[in-house]
């Protein structure tokens, strides 16, 4: 089933800062905290240091973030246990999207800026994109902004992906 809708950079920017208001933020405040805290509906998997969520503004379809728990910043403040189980995550969310969108690749990349910007945070944090073909549009220059523009689910949309990724990995974790 493909997204409802896909916005251009500049609608994207602009549903973006309508989501960051009706979050409730204050000046200083994380973004991928409150995201963090309020994503109970779209979250896909979680362990004791992070959460996946279907990003609402990503690059593709499918597209997962991973989400620290705690707000830290850089690789080198998580300690190597914090970094292994959010990496597991990432593992288990590509595991996940493989089984339920069939990707021709799936790209994993740990990014943010060092100072928030319109389109990332400095909250840690590890994207998680299924790629469905080989091609131009498919390099990580591409993949990983928002020039080609960010997918937009409808509600239903949402949820019906949400559920096939919890249960591809309900049914892996069976297998194990």
């Amino acid at each position: 089933m493909a997204p409802v809708q896909v916005l251009s950079k500049p609608q994207a920017l602009a549903a973006l800062e309508l989501a960051k208001s009706s979050l409730g933020l204050r000046p200083g405040d994380c973004v991928m905290c409150a995201v963090y805290e309020r994503s109970r509906s779209d979250r896909v998997l979680e362990n004791a240091e992070g959460v996946v969520v279907l990003d609402r503004f990503g690059s593709r379809h499918g597209h997962l973030l991973v989400i620290s728990r705690a707000h830290l910043e850089g690789s080198g403040e998580l300690g190597w246990e914090r970094y292994a189980a959010l990496q597991r995550l990432a593992f288990e969310a590509t595991l996940a999207l493989e089984a339920t969108l069939d990707p021709a690749r799936v790209f994993v990349a740990a990014l943010g800026s060092s100072e928030p910007i319109a389109t990332s945070y400095p909250h840690y944090h590890i994207h998680v994109v299924p790629i469905a073909r080989h091609d131009d549009d498919a390099r990580p220059a591409r993949v990983f902004s928002w020039s080609a523009g960010i997918v937009q689910y409808d509600e239903d949309e949402r949820r019906e992906l949400i559920g096939r990724l919890k249960q591809a990995h309900r049914e892996r974790e069976l297998v194990l």
